[in-house]
């Protein structure tokens, strides 16, 4: 049995401490011909430690910050076309009536900006 194939049968996370249970199951595997591989990932299983590193927990953390303040950016954007908006419709001069489309215009680019930032950290999260 690799080790490539005890990471795939039990899901673990490429260790030190997961790589030495693989041993450890490994030889208990190439000792007994009667235990098969879906036995050896089942122990594997109950054995291997797929908690989240810090290095790993501080990525997220920080992945997640910066997805709050996509977020937030969204939605003072959002508050923008509001209010443009509004003016919009009370508005008759051409100038401004150009002007806040614009603006809209804009403030939607910078939305739909922000929405490819957050799928795009997402990724990082998994």
């Amino acid at each position: 049995m690799l080790y490539d194939e005890f990471v795939q049968g039990t899901g673990c996370k490429l260790n030190d401490h997961n790589y030495q249970v693989y041993k450890r199951l490994e030889l208990m595997y190439m000792a007994d011909d009667t235990i098969t591989k879906e036995e050896i990932y089942e122990y594997g299983k109950k054995l291997v430690d797929n908690s989240k590193s810090e290095a790993e927990l501080e990525v997220e953390r920080q992945v997640k910050e910066l997805i709050d303040g996509f977020k937030e950016q969204i939605k003072y954007y959002q508050g923008l076309i509001e209010t443009k908006e509004f003016y919009l419709s009370a508005e008759s001069d051409p100038y401004w009536t150009g002007r806040y489309k614009s603006d809209i215009k804009y403030f939607k680019q910078q939305i739909k900006y922000y929405r490819a930032r957050i799928r795009e950290q997402k990724l990082i999260l998994g």
